[in-house]
């Protein structure tokens, strides 16, 4: 079978793919075909995410001067940018709109909007755990609405991965609200999966392990610890936890719905 992991003509909005994990995820994107939205919620982040992917897509650090112009033009057309807070639904639906606009179409749509604090249960602040569920949560299910209510009033089929973690299932002193957050992500992609597969709309999530430089505050988290509970004794690179990603959004996973996959080294297997 060929084509199985191709994209290429696909649309693909990423949220909170400025940096970290939807950075990777965005670049993972475009090497197999895809063009991409990219959203952070910084707009000088963004814009800089966007000139990179841009740069990466046309290969212009190998390009000879003369075509260096050319292939960095071909990939702006590939990659574009929406900065915003998708916690906000206005900002929710500009992203469908805008992929529509400048691309024709949306195909695919990543939600990774992800912020954590991380402290004792017992210190938190309402408002500290407010926001950690508002972003998380709320910023992963606004722009799944906005999608799903494109897809089916056009009678489009579209798939929607969302970033869960292993503390949505197994449970992590110091991340209640974070937590919290992820365990509503894995049921809500199964509610997701399950109401919107009539209209051909797939819901799934991928669920990391302990990954390399990907957020605020996480490298506080004992490295002894890490190791002895992986299997693989490390943690992941942000490309290991990407790569899934297009296979969810690819043929190749075009009967795979409801499901939580975690990317872990086998943290949550022992």
């Amino acid at each position: 079978m060929t084509g199985l992991f191709d994209l290429t003509g696909t649309v693909a909005v990423v949220t909170g793919s400025s940096r970290g994990i939807g950075l990777g995820i965005a670049r993972a994107l475009l090497s197999q075909g895809a063009n991409v939205l990219v959203n952070g919620y910084d707009a000088d982040e963004t814009a800089n995410a966007v000139k990179s992917l841009a740069s990466a897509a046309a290969g212009v650090a190998g390009a000879d001067e003369a075509d260096e112009a050319d292939e960095a033009d071909e990939a702006d057309g590939r990659v574009v940018g929406l900065a915003g807070d998708v916690t906000d639904a206005g900002v929710a639906e500009r992203l469908v709109s805008e992929a529509v606009r400048v691309f024709g179409r949306i195909d695919h749509l990543v939600c990774n909007p992800g912020i954590d604090i991380i402290k004792p249960a017992v210190d938190y602040t309402p408002d500290e755990w407010d926001r950690v569920l508002t972003v998380n949560l709320r910023g992963a299910f606004q722009p799944a609405q906005a999608a799903a209510r494109h897809w089916i009033a056009y009678k489009q089929a579209g798939s929607v991965t969302m970033t869960s973690s292993i503390a949505g299932s197994i449970g992590i002193p110091t991340l209640a609200p974070y937590a919290a957050s992820k365990g509503g992500i894995n049921q809500l992609v199964r509610t997701l999966a399950a109401e919107w597969a009539p209209h051909g709309i797939r819901v799934n999530a991928i669920a990391p392990g302990y990954v390399a430089n990907i957020m605020d505050n996480a490298i506080t988290h004992d490295e002894q610890r890490i190791v002895a509970f992986t299997p693989l004794g490390r943690r992941a690179t942000i490309d290991e936890i990407a790569a899934p990603y297009v296979f969810l959004a690819a043929p190749a996973a075009s009967y795979v719905t409801g499901a939580v996959i975690a990317v872990d080294g086998g943290y949550t297997a022992t």
